[in-house]
């Protein structure tokens, strides 16, 4: 059975890590107690308000961190831009947020402003965030997904390169794409979309979401209940999309309907 690819916000192990993450940083912050919080009360309670605000915080920047990556990417700035962006806006919810739970949590808290609470989360979440997307970052590299900035398929890898004729079908992974051939697989970083345009006339069509197939790929097609998978020379089955399975027939890729 074939591993579903990532999606753009990440996978639910992805993020249940994060909360994971996020649950030691509230329970250190609420030992520690930062901006006063150690005279609020028992450690429990600093404890509780610290780890929830540590959730929101993980859950609103590690959006932040997925999508400007992504668009910065796409649109070729640095990075830097749309996570700076993302920060100073995302920072106001999280404020809020916050807020809300510390005078929950202690209800005679009303000497700060919004303001003040949103330049408390500015000061935690800028380095947090930058702390965030770096780990991101090495992880990834250290799973072998980082190669040269190019979208060109044509670009050799460190063992071996593919031509245009040996790509067997694409699968996008997270911000990636796997090129298959006939030399074996790598990724390359870029939009989905663009990675089909570099492959110019190579015949082929996007069967899925995530999955452009080469013609020549095709050596059958397999029923599952209602769904349909490609068979490809290299052993893969790529799946086939509902929206896709009336235009496989037309173009001779499916049989058609008895």
């Amino acid at each position: 059975m074939n591993k579903t690819s990532p999606s753009l916000l990440g996978t639910a192990r992805d993020w249940a890590i994060d909360l994971a993450v996020a649950t030691v940083i509230g329970l250190f912050f609420g030992l520690v107690g930062p901006f006063g919080s150690f005279i609020n009360g028992s450690a429990a309670v600093r404890i509780a308000h610290w780890v929830l605000s540590s959730w929101c915080a993980v859950l609103i920047f590690g959006l932040v961190a997925r999508l400007g990556l992504a668009a910065a990417q796409r649109w070729r700035i640095p990075a830097v831009v749309t996570l700076g962006a993302g920060l100073l806006i995302g920072a106001a919810p999280l404020a809020a947020l916050v807020a809300l739970s510390a005078r929950s949590f202690w209800p005679g808290l009303t000497g700060l402003s919004a303001l003040d609470w949103y330049g408390q989360c500015l000061i935690i979440s800028a380095p947090s965030l930058a702390a965030y997307v770096g780990v991101r970052w090495a992880l990834t590299r250290n799973q072998g997904k980082v190669v040269a900035p190019t979208l060109s398929v044509l670009e050799p890898a460190p063992s071996a390169a593919a031509t245009l004729d040996e790509v067997l079908c694409l699968r996008m992974e997270d911000h990636y794409v796997r090129i298959h051939s006939a030399v074996g697989s790598r990724l390359v970083a870029g939009p989905f979309e663009r990675v089909i345009a570099s492959l110019g006339d190579r015949e082929g069509m996007r069967i899925h979401r995530s999955w452009w197939v080469a013609r020549s790929a095709v050596v059958g097609v397999r029923a599952d209940g209602r769904n349909l998978k490609l068979e490809l020379s290299n052993g893969l089955q790529a799946p086939v999309s509902r929206a896709s399975v009336a235009k496989l027939r037309q173009v001779g890729w499916l049989p058609s309907e008895s």
